[in-house]
């Protein structure tokens, strides 16, 4: 190879790393285009390295490259590269067209057709690629904003039966901003040591590690040692603390109430002069409530905490959440379509790795066995419930089980802390033989569910993926996963904390076989390529699997009752 050769190389692979990390311009997708006009294995290359048909398929209605090769291969001789590219996406078909064509063409066609495909492909996937950084960012970039980000100013840390407006249900890692709570109860510690509970309905902004904005509603605070100064805003008053615990009230007419629970806090007329603002100052003892008007006019009023959020309500709340869940699982778990069962509640993380976990499904209980390698039991959605932490690439649960489903549902709730960019198990074969499901979060960010098929074009064609994770529902907080599978009618339906976030027809369908698998893990990952590793980073407190097809409604309840 020439040194000149060399140097292109080298060049085509910087442009590769760039396009994975979503940061390749328009015109170096126009350089890699030219490369592989002059060099079509550097597009054999880029497709396989990227895996372009997955991304393709969820972002262009279900086309896998392989049927846009051959719609670019169709175009008449006369077709510029440019018409080349615009025909073979004005002439997409949807996947559900496609039902039952086969997907061994690939093999069969000729690289004199490299050039339009490399057209087709360079194009499509900067349009692609660029719109999904605008929209949503890199898998990377979603994990940042939603879970780890760096203005972070505190943690929710407890929520029960909590319903946010418009859906904006918050991440775990809170940073300054408006938080809408419509009903139910949260409990927010700031980094500085304050612990804020609310109960809808409650709006109000986080302004910073030293301040709250209380809009409308209610909230009780507790100011701990070296947070004194602590301040609650609302649109009649400024409460300054001095080292207590508080509750405020606003209402919508901007009258504003403070009750003293425990020390001392001090009001101030909210946007008045420093002059002014210390000459109306107002000291609020222990045992003391107020009621303020707009005009920060006073008046004294009956301490009544009923009303008000507090530790002992969330904790009754949560307690009672999960005596209901409790006596749902237990009925649950006799259901006759149930194969697999699993709560994790009873053991101790010793009896686990004695004893194998048990298999729940009172119908199936002497069919399906359970082992667990690894994992800490940690935590579940409640204080009360177990779950098992996978955060080790040795951590997994080991199942087998047997027979072929034309019908199933995977469900399972799951707290996903990071997505790392590479898929992440929730259910996989040992083999991806024909008709063995691979149920995963994508390295993409969304929820997929992959049929073994004998050649690599069939695989492609049988994907179904949902909507990117990060967009559904924060990382850190408790998510509910369910996917359906129906041989008959060709459907596979996402779901994601009980609403149905994507579906797809499949071109064929057969009954799947699932044998020897792992929960959180895979056995048998390939020896070279990437993600030869596809342990999930996160915790899984509930996971069942049955041999039917759970409809919305039903996967809605599920949700209902264990959120």
């Amino acid at each position: 190879m020439t040194s000149e050769g060399k140097r292109e190389d080298n060049e085509f692979d910087q442009l590769l790393q760039l396009a994975l990390e979503g940061t390749l311009t328009r015109e170096q997708a126009m350089r890699v285009q030219e490369m592989v006009r002059r060099d079509p294995a550097k597009l054999e290359v880029w497709v396989d390295y990227f895996r372009l048909d997955s991304m393709l398929s969820e972002e262009l209605d279900g086309t896998a490259i392989v049927d846009l090769v051959d719609l670019v291969c169709q175009v008449d001789e006369g077709d510029s590269d440019s018409s080349c590219v615009h025909k073979a996406v004005a002439e997409q078909p949807t996947k559900r067209s496609r039902a039952g064509e086969g997907g061994t063409r690939w093999r069969d066609q000729r690289w004199s057709f490299g050039l339009a495909a490399g057209v087709a492909v360079v194009v499509l996937f900067m349009a692609t690629w660029q719109r999904r950084a605008v929209e949503r960012g890199s898998v990377m970039d979603a994990v940042a904003v939603s879970f780890t980000a760096n203005d972070a100013i505190a943690m929710l840390t407890q929520a029960s039966g909590d319903v946010w407006q418009d859906g904006e249900t918050p991440p775990m890692q809170l940073s300054p901003g408006r938080l809408r709570l419509e009903s139910g109860f949260a409990e927010i510690r700031v980094y500085n040591g304050v612990t804020l509970y609310l109960e809808g309905p409650v709006d109000l902004n986080l302004v910073s590690l030293d301040q709250t904005h209380l809009r409308n509603g209610k909230l009780r605070a507790i100011v701990p040692d070296g947070a004194e100064g602590y301040t609650v805003t609302t649109e009649s008053v400024r409460l300054v603390d001095r080292g207590t615990e508080f509750a405020i009230a606003s209402t919508g007419d901007g009258v504003s109430s403070v009750h003293v629970i425990d020390g001392l806090v001090d009001l101030y007329p909210k946007g008045a002069s420093e002059l002014a603002v210390e000459s109306r100052r107002k000291a609020v003892l222990e045992g003391e409530s107020v009621e303020i008007s707009p005009e920060f006019e006073m008046r004294e009023t009956t301490l009544d905490l009923d009303g008000f959020p507090s530790a002992s309500a969330i904790d009754r709340s949560v307690s009672d959440q999960y005596q209901r869940w409790r006596s749902w699982s237990e009925a649950f778990s006799k259901r006759s379509d149930l194969l697999l069962y699993f709560n994790f509640e009873g053991k101790n993380k010793q009896m686990l790795a004695r004893e194998g976990l048990a298999n729940l499904a009172a119908s199936q209980r002497e069919n399906v066995k359970a082992t667990v390698v690894g994992c800490e039991l940690l935590d579940g959605r409640w204080p009360q419930k177990r779950a098992l932490g996978f955060y080790n690439t040795a951590d997994r649960i080991r199942i087998r089980v047997p027979g072929r489903f034309p019908h199933l549902t995977f469900a399972c709730w799951v707290r996903i802390d990071e997505l790392k960019g590479v898929n992440q198990a929730l259910l996989l074969t040992d083999d991806f033989d024909d008709w063995r499901p691979h149920w995963q979060i994508a390295k993409e960010g969304d929820l997929k569910l992959g049929i073994g098929q004998s050649t690599r074009a069939q695989r492609r064609q049988m994907r179904s993926g949902s909507k990117h994770l990060a967009s559904l529902s924060p990382l850190g907080r408790w998510t509910h996963l369910a996917t359906t599978y129906d041989a008959d009618s060709k459907l596979v339906r996402h779901y994601v904390n009980g609403e149905q976030a994507a579906w797809n027809e499949l071109p064929r369908a057969e009954p799947l076989h699932i044998g020897a698998a792992e929960i959180g893990n895979w056995l048998r990952p390939r020896k070279t390529g990437d993600e030869p590793i596809r342990n999930l980073d996160g915790r899984i407190d509930e996971f069942m699997l049955l041999r039917s097809v759970l409809d919305a409604d039903a996967i809605r309840e599920i949700y209902d009752v264990g959120r």
